[in-house]
């Protein structure tokens, strides 16, 4: 049931009421007001919002502030400016002026039905950013076509108020951005289907509770490619196959309508560790087919929004990849093992007539016209043999040198209490003192968090609760990972106060490199002394080096400090490095089996 229509209905009744009572003049007035302030909204939505972003903690309780930064950065700055521009009105024209009952309870009610068209329209299309469930209130803007035989999976409008204030405050703005209140970067053109595109980034699993936005610098669009002629006029049936399916695949565009002519664009994105979700469903990046779109341009300047079609990424089998479609309903791209960086790549349809403009990756905005030129791939088939093996994504690598001078050469057979594969918690202590600091799931295994405890009172075999079922014992991976704890604590030949990591910087990232060059960063630590336990284990968020650790003295006999790396499971470890520094090559390399 769209409840979201009952509200709106008695919001705009609401509005127009209490503004038709007051006469046509002020109603005016305030439309006008209202009019002004959204545009001032719009215009500082987008900066704003990322700049909302960039200041949300990656954990603790403002950590929401990320998922509700467009809704905020819109909703908030209309309600300021209404308020400013109402005072300012007040002052100016102080008096009202007097027409015909009629016509005051005409023209009022009029201007107040658009006040409240408007007003709503921006509360609806802010509320529609934020992070809510997907069926929130009832209304779905977009959704999953469900029709095989024209295309399942593609996203289209679906549903519309009774009242459809957010199209018609949509439209509105648009129109001025290119008429009245036109600049050379209209709303128009960068935001086509404005009531669509923030509820699109909602589309995530678990109904709508992954993350909805990323910071700017949590990604990079790479490179690009395209299928078929650049021109738009190869068949979509052609394109659309591929070596893996048997079935061609079906699509329609945002409107429900076929394309029948066109090419496919795709493009490479390297996500950094801090695009990954958080909490408990934290350590992998996952993506739906709304995260992702492309806006593409005709000749006369008219734009519109299109959606991936597939994703390119590694599969379950360590460095094999393959091609997946959204051709259903929930298809999320999920990624696997612990790589720090994650690679994928999106595909669209580019209808003919029309070129890519901009690409927009949880709302973030990329302009191409700064990437390098496309590569040409002239049919599907040519395309689907990189795919395989990855070379689509990974173009050309450029070897990583370390500096070597100082790496020490060690066994991890030797002594393996320096560097091991373990899942198992430092130290044992009840779940209640447990969720002091860490998240924990339903089989009580650590998922997220960071957390301090006595040494005497809280953690160890002592205080710990006898039953497993009331103490924690492991942490939290998901599907193709595996924990390394790396010791790094003083007396460790390759830690932090050793002569190979002397003349490290403290800023830069602590990896483990595994023997085909993947890097997995630090996403935690444990660390213990006489009197406190430490621990981090944050998937969604790597230590941003040494200065994320706590202190280490050469004076002190009583520390030890471990640090905590999630890699992709059944690889081999062969370093261990602090920026560009090689501070220990392991021989031989480290199996991650525990």
């Amino acid at each position: 049931m769209n409840i979201l229509n009952f509200i709106v209905i008695i919001f705009v009744l609401g509005i127009g009421y209490a503004w038709m009572v007051r006469g046509m003049f002020n109603s005016m007035l305030h439309l006008l007001c209202v009019i002004g302030a959204g545009a001032i909204a719009f215009a500082f939505w987008e900066p704003l919002a990322i700049m909302l972003i960039n200041a949300s903690p990656k954990r603790g309780f403002f950590s929401f502030l990320e998922g509700i930064a467009y809704g905020v950065a819109l909703i908030v700055p209309f309600v300021l400016a209404l308020l400013l521009f109402r005072y300012l009105s007040d002052k100016l024209v102080p008096g009202n002026i007097r027409n015909m009952v009629v016509i005051d309870y005409a023209g009022g009610g009029i201007c107040g039905l658009a006040t409240g068209v408007i007003t709503a329209g921006i509360l609806v299309i802010g509320l529609g950013t934020m992070r809510l469930p997907t069926k929130f209130l009832g209304y779905q803007p977009l959704w999953y076509s469900a029709d095989r035989a024209i295309g399942a999976g593609s996203l289209v409008r679906s549903d519309t108020l009774w009242i459809p204030v957010d199209s018609l405050t949509a439209q509105l703005y648009e129109h001025l951005s290119i008429g009245v209140m036109s600049t050379s970067e209209p709303l128009a053109k960068w935001y086509p289907e404005l009531e669509l595109v923030g509820f699109s980034t909602r589309i995530s699993q678990g109904d709508g509770s992954g993350r909805n936005a990323i910071r700017p610098d949590d990604f990079k669009v790479k490179s690009s490619y395209i299928v078929g002629n650049p021109a738009g006029t190869d068949s979509l049936t052609d394109l659309l196959k591929d070596s893996t399916n048997s079935e061609t695949q079906k699509y329609i565009d945002i409107n429900s309508e076929p394309v029948t002519k066109g090419y496919l664009a795709g493009y490479v994105i390297d996500f950094e560790p801090g695009a990954k979700e958080r909490g408990k469903k934290g350590g992998q990046l996952v993506i739906s087919n709304g995260q992702i779109r492309l806006l593409v341009g005709d000749d006369d300047g008219n734009t519109r929004s299109v959606f991936p079609i597939a994703t390119i990424s590694e599969s379950a089998s360590p460095n094999e990849y393959g091609r997946w479609r959204f051709d259903a309903k929930d298809v999320f791209i999920t990624s696997v093992g612990g790589k720090s960086k994650v690679q994928m790549a999106f595909e669209f349809v580019v209808p003919q007539g029309y070129i890519p403009v901009a690409l927009f990756v949880k709302n973030n905005r990329v302009n191409l016209d700064t990437l390098p030129k496309a590569i040409n791939y002239a049919s599907p088939s040519q395309r689907d043999r990189l795919v395989r093996t990855g070379s689509i994504l990974k173009g050309e690598t450029v070897t990583r040198k370390f500096d070597t001078s100082k790496t020490v050469t060690y066994d991890p057979k030797t002594t393996p209490r320096m560097v091991r594969p373990s899942t198992k918690v430092g130290e044992l202590m009840s779940t209640q003192a447990a969720k002091r600091g860490f998240t924990l799931n339903e089989a009580n295994h650590v998922v997220d968090g960071e957390g301090t405890y006595d040494v005497k009172t809280e953690v160890g075999r002592r205080n710990a609760p006898t039953s497993k079922k009331l103490r924690i014992e492991q942490y939290a991976l998901g599907r193709g990972q595996a924990l390394i704890r790396v010791n790094v604590g003083p007396e460790s030949p390759f830690g932090f106060l050793s002569e190979a990591a002397r003349d490290a910087e403290l800023d830069v990232p602590l990896l483990l490199i595994d023997n085909k060059g993947n890097e997995y960063e630090a996403i935690g630590y444990e660390y213990k002394d006489s009197k406190i336990y430490t621990a981090r284990f944050t998937r969604g968020a790597t230590l941003t080096g040494i200065q994320d650790t706590p202190d280490l003295s050469r004076s002190r006999d009583d520390q030890k400090l471990s640090l905590l790396f999630v890699v992709t499971d059944r690889v081999q470890i062969s370093q261990f490095v602090i920026g560009d520094i090689a501070i220990v090559r392991f021989v031989p390399p480290l199996e991650t089996r525990d």
